[in-house]
């Protein structure tokens, strides 16, 4: 057994993935909203027998693995490290070849914090400019403590400093570049990204440095007008500052346990508001939240506080992260201060003051309430101009609220305090669009026998493709149907690309006494030369048609005689329309051929024609 088959062994699927979401029972599996894309009808299916995992509305599946990989943004050997010790396993000295170079990129940037942190902690670097940090930090409220929790140094006044100290660790001009901790002269000469700031490091969920950010030296005004007073780390293959939030690595557990999340803009602000007792703060690092750091918050809460310096009033309507935020179902609140606070990061407010943020904090307004006291604040509800354009501004954000009742709630508000007729504010959101929300591909669900859902109400591309998918779920999870479905259903009205495991699926059943047991049959593919090229896609497809069935009839009593009776009708409906479907497309095929050969007035071929479209029609008339 290799280290990821005993990771697995040793891993329960539905234990790992229940401390990312609510899971519940739902027959012999459990059932749950997808955290990897948006909806309210939960699609997402555990399997603890099987060890698997399917969202049937965005399609992503797998075992713990790629769950982790996907939640946390890793690769299959980080994610291997990461479970290792939680399955009490541990990971021989093997040569990671295909990840060996991200590590040393890792590494360098490690050892970076280690080296400015020590620079200015240590109390024998005697340096004019390191007390002058030391003393501007212990204004900010920060102590020693504090300072090495947060792995905050100082870059030295020096063009090489940290390259020789990286080159000493036998890492290359080239990796140190790589890594963003130098830069390259148009000589090609290498020297310090970084010089005479204030250096705090940017982790990702797992406490791993990815980038700096870097504060000029409070006493260099003349630099902090050249060159900016923060600058960040490039964008590197680690670090990618729209799929980062910083202080989320020490945050996330608060999160969860507060069930929100205090989004500020700075990193001064987050150490700040954490060291002051609020813990489940991140910041955005200054720009508009992204799809991406959206999705890691979703891991964690669906719950977010805004805390900005700036009013979020004048721009609110059109900022992209707050309207992905409503988009995503996200439930935003605005943190507002009083008139003597506005303007205020909340750094400066938590120094001055804690109980004031902290109240702000549990005072927080709902962001269209927010919006609506702000647009009243200044609003001439006589001026008919002004009173127009204030309720379509707020009509495009109550547009974008997921939930149909909040929507309907807000209408109603603005109703009464603008004194405009609840009829009119509904006919104006039409106009703005409606919110879908739909689950991909699964539109709608209308039930017969007793929760048996009907395939032609599955919205797909391919209702083909879905019809055989189903299908063959079926036929896996109620084998004793397989013979039945060969006699009803020709090897050719399979659609092509489902054919050579529908083969594979008939071959196994035939030679294992009509059985088709999930890992014997898994086991089967996997050692299946003749007919599967790509083993990965295959076991993926298995799967996913391994959970299907249960995913729609998981409210049926596993043995019911009238669930084998609802199994049984289905199976015949489906081959029914896969029949029809595949007349359909030769008709089709043949009209085709029949308006070419009109054309070129070939009459024989014609009457050839025509004749097979007779037989067709009348294979395709006597169906049922």
């Amino acid at each position: 057994m290799n280290h990821s088959e005993e990771i697995k062994a040793k891993i329960d699927i539905v234990e790992l993935i229940s401390q990312y979401l609510n899971l519940r029972p739902a027959g012999s599996n459990f059932r749950g909203v997808c955290p990897f894309h948006n909806e309210k009808t939960p699609s997402f299916m555990v399997s603890p027998e099987k060890q698997i995992w399917h969202c049937f509305g965005c399609g992503k599946g797998g075992d713990i693995f790629s769950f982790i990989m996907e939640m946390e943004g890793l690769d299959f050997v980080e994610t291997l490290k990461m479970l290792a010790p939680r399955a009490g396993v541990v990971l021989d000295n093997r040569d990671f070849s295909e990840n060996k170079s991200k590590n040393r990129l890792f590494e360098i940037l490690e050892l970076s914090l280690k080296y400015y942190n020590f620079i200015l902690t240590n109390e024998k670097n005697k340096n004019e400019n390191i007390d002058k940090i030391k003393k501007y930090l212990a204004q900010r409220g920060l102590n020693t403590e504090a300072i090495n929790r947060w792995g905050i140094g100082y870059s030295l006044n020096n063009y090489d400093d940290l390259i020789n100290f990286l080159k000493s660790k036998k890492y290359t001009d080239n990796e140190i570049f790589l890594s963003g901790m130098s830069a390259k002269s148009d000589r090609g000469k290498y020297f310090n990204r970084f010089r005479d700031r204030i250096m705090f490091p940017i982790k990702d969920a797992n406490g791993r440095v990815l980038a700096f950010t870097a504060r000029v030296n409070p006493d260099n005004q003349d630099k902090e007008k050249s060159f900016g007073k923060y600058i960040n780390s490039p964008q590197t293959d680690l670090y990618d500052k729209s799929r980062v939030l910083f202080g989320l690595d020490k945050a996330k557990g608060f999160i969860k346990e507060k069930d929100a999340v205090i989004v500020v803009e700075g990193q001064m602000d987050v150490i700040s508001v954490h060291e002051a007792g609020f813990k489940n703060v991140v910041a955005s690092s200054g720009t508009a939240l992204t799809v991406s750091q959206l999705n890691l918050i979703k891991r964690y809460t669906n719950n977010i506080i805004l805390s900005f310096d700036q009013d979020l009033a004048g721009s609110g309507a059109t900022d992209r992260g707050i309207a992905e935020a409503l988009k995503m179902g996200l439930n935003l609140k605005v943190v507002v201060f009083n008139d003597k606070e506005v303007g205020k990061d909340p750094d400066e407010i938590i120094r001055e003051n804690p109980t004031v943020f902290g109240s702000a904090i549990e005072n927080s307004r709902h962001i269209i309430d927010y919006y609506l006291n702000k647009e009243l604040k200044s609003l001439d509800l006589n001026n008919i101009d002004q009173k127009n354009k204030s309720v379509n501004k707020i009509l495009t954000v109550i547009n974008m609220l997921y939930n149909k009742v909040e929507q309907d709630f807000w209408i109603k508000e603005i109703g009464q305090k603008y004194s405009v007729n609840e009829s009119f504010l509904r006919e104006q959101l039409l106009k703005l669009g409606k919110n879908t929300n739909k689950i991909n591909g699964f539109e709608t669900e209308k039930k017969i026998d007793k929760n048996f859902v009907q395939v032609e109400n599955l919205s797909s591309v391919n209702r083909e493709d879905k019809l055989t998918e189903l299908l063959m779920s079926l036929i896996l999870r109620f084998p004793h149907n397989f013979d039945y479905l060969s006699n009803k259903l020709d090897l050719d009205q399979i659609p092509v690309k489902f054919r050579k495991f529908y083969e594979i699926m008939l071959i196994y059943y035939n030679q294992n006494n009509k059985k088709l047991d999930y890992n014997q049959f898994l086991d089967y593919i996997k050692g299946e030369q003749e007919f599967i090229l790509d083993k990965q896609k295959a076991v993926s497809f298995f799967n996913k048609i391994s959970l299907l069935a249960d995913f729609y009839l998981y409210e049926h009593e596993s043995d019911s005689q009238e669930l084998n009776l609802s199994v049984k009708k289905e199976v015949l409906n489906i081959i029914l329309d896969l029949k029809k479907i595949y007349y359909k497309n030769l008709i089709r095929e043949k009209e085709l051929s029949l308006s070419l050969a009109e054309k070129n007035n070939e009459k024989d071929k014609i009457e050839s024609i025509l004749e097979e479209l007779k037989d067709l029609n009348d294979k395709f008339l006597h169906i049922n």
